[in-house]
């Protein structure tokens, strides 16, 4: 098929939303329309290249041959925006606007906001976006300028900088504290309850840790949120294996074994950001200043440092 040339940017927009979304009632919300409008418009392109894009399945929308070669040339122009919007932001010299950066809920909560306001004293022109979202984001389609991740990027087009190392930490509460007594090894608090992170691979890496280490270990309650987690071993309910970034920084935590033993998986934290933007120097400015945090917080990542202890 040959390519329509009637179409303008914002058909393929919305054919492109329509695809992924399996639906025009899916998509409405990524093209910021109602479905009424959605429709008139998918229609309205049809018609006017005289060629069914869509199978209306039960399903939900399917594209046909020709919808599927449409698609494919509305993700080349999608690229191609994107590749020209990161060039002429990389290039863009003005500490002046908004820079974006990205972190998981947890060091988005015990790093980030600690350190942004220095920044903002630096940089009184740049306004920061702190994005707290443990889901990946997409940095070749700008949806964020920065992200701080607990490992070396794999992407080629990705610029990495090591900043840190992340330290892990049993953690429980003043209280909690003074019902075990003297703690030499993790084997130690056979019996007593643990809350248990779960989530992605490491989580399932510190629950075998602790069943190996803690024999007859009470996996007494569980959490997906690292932060809840936190909560809870403050307020006498457990103990935890936490970041030792975490355990340092939130109120009423002490450590109980901190750091703990190479066994226990660590990680690295890295600072990210698209080979585009590495002249943009909003980026860089940032990317320097959240680098020179990390050290200033070397001790707090490695446990062995307390902020909050007994607050």
């Amino acid at each position: 098929m040959q390519i329509p040339t009637k179409l303008s940017w914002e058909d393929y927009r919305y054919i492109l939303a329509i695809y992924r979304a399996a639906g025009v009632t899916r998509a409405v919300g990524e093209l910021g329309v109602n479905s009424s409008t959605a429709f008139r418009r998918l229609d309205k392109i049809e018609r006017s290249i005289q060629t069914l894009l869509f199978d209306r399945a039960r399903k939900g929308y399917m594209p046909t041959a020709a919808g599927q070669e449409v698609v494919q040339a509305a993700e080349i122009m999608e690229q191609a925006a994107y590749r020209a919007d990161r060039v002429i932001t990389g290039h863009d010299q003005q500490l002046t606007g908004q820079v974006r950066v990205t972190a998981t809920e947890t060091l988005a909560t015990c790093f980030l906001s600690r350190h942004v306001e220095s920044f903002r004293n630096k940089y009184p022109g740049l306004a920061v976006t702190i994005i707290s979202e443990n889901r990946v984001l997409n940095l070749t389609e700008r949806e964020s300028d920065i992200a701080l991740r607990p490992r070396k990027p794999s992407d080629q087009t990705l610029i990495g900088r090591k900043v840190g190392t992340l330290k892990w930490g049993v953690y429980g509460s003043a209280r909690f504290q003074n019902k075990l007594g003297k703690i030499k090894v993790p084997a130690d608090l056979a019996d007593h309850p643990f809350i248990v992170w779960s989530g992605g691979k490491l989580a399932m890496e510190t629950e075998n840790w602790i069943g190996q280490s803690i024999p007859d270990v009470d996996l007494a309650f569980r959490s997906n949120s690292m932060l809840t987690t936190a909560q809870m071993v403050s307020t006498d309910v457990g103990l935890a294996v936490l970041p030792c970034i975490v355990g340092a920084v939130w109120p009423g935590l002490i450590p109980i074994i901190s750091p703990l033993n190479d066994k226990h998986p660590s990680g690295e934290l890295w600072s990210v950001y698209h080979e585009d933007m590495r002249h943009n120097a909003r980026v860089r400015a940032l990317v320097d200043h959240l680098a020179a945090a990390a050290q200033q917080d070397i001790d707090l990542f490695e446990g062995r440092e307390q902020l909050n202890s007994s607050d």
